[in-house]
């Protein structure tokens, strides 16, 4: 799974965890049966930016390749390169696709900042009430629509499930006893990824996410075998500003197209 893109590398590695990845001519496919909501485990990631005339194409390989997933209601259609690059975007766009921008960011060590928080205590879940007040927190973070609620219950299962496995941690941020924050790493050959951070909504903007995202990324480094540790966030957001304030520094600019049906 070499790629250009740190980033894309650990979609394609979280995916193929529980699912399958595939090598086609030109573009890697990613397919998670168990949670075919999941848009970055059921994508097909090019290798080059699309070029004019070639949607028919794309979609035609996304069907074949993921879209026969049962349940997968989407196409999500990314490609590797590094810098941003958009190729002929404005075809999908005009046919209804939305065209996404994001960052990956990468840390080789974390810092703590002045908001760290010394009352918090991280530590990995460890008990039926951990994960429950985990996912209570995501869903309180996320889109609250039915349909994206339950997606986020069924992602959560899983998490567990490949923990279980052995392939990564899923930590909360505890003050007083109470859990005020929550996010997973997973790590395999050197490279982490994390995933799924939020904050309480009462406990925002109080140096709960920083001091948690240090923590957990410094026990990775130390303790789970990461040398390099991988962050996807969205160009100018407040999260962006929290990655960056513990030490993640921006590698990559990638864009995507999906859209729904």
């Amino acid at each position: 799974m070499r790629t250009r893109s740190l980033g894309f590398r650990t979609d394609l590695m979280l995916a193929a965890f529980d699912g399958e990845v595939s090598y086609g001519d030109g573009y890697i496919a990613a397919r998670t049966p168990s949670c075919p909501q999941f848009w970055w485990g059921n994508f097909v990631l090019f290798a080059e930016p699309p070029q004019p005339g070639e949607m028919e194409r794309w979609e035609a390989i996304f069907d074949e390749e993921v879209g026969r997933i049962p349940g997968v209601g989407h196409r999500n259609l990314a490609w590797d390169v590094i810098d941003g690059s958009q190729g002929d975007s404005n075809s999908f766009v005009e046919k209804g696709y939305m065209l996404t921008q994001d960052f990956f960011l990468a840390a080789t060590k974390t810092t703590p900042t002045l908001h760290t928080r010394k009352d918090i205590h991280v530590r990995p879940l460890n008990t039926d009430e951990d994960w429950r007040d985990a996912l209570e927190i995501e869903q309180q973070s996320f889109d609250s629509s039915p349909s994206f609620q339950e997606f986020l219950r069924r992602q959560m299962d899983r998490n567990r499930a490949l923990i279980a496995r052995g392939v990564g941690l899923w930590f909360g941020a505890f003050s007083y006893g109470e859990m005020v924050a929550t996010m997973g790493l997973f790590v395999q050959g050197g490279l982490g990824r994390c995933q799924g951070v939020a904050t309480a909504p009462r406990h925002r903007r109080m140096g709960c996410c920083c001091t948690m995202v240090h923590a957990v990324c410094s026990y990775g480094l130390a303790q789970m075998g990461a040398e390099q540790i991988v962050i996807m966030t969205t160009p100018g957001s407040a999260a962006s500003r929290v990655y960056q304030s513990v030490g993640f520094t921006l590698r990559e600019r990638v864009s995507s197209l999906s859209v729904i049906g």
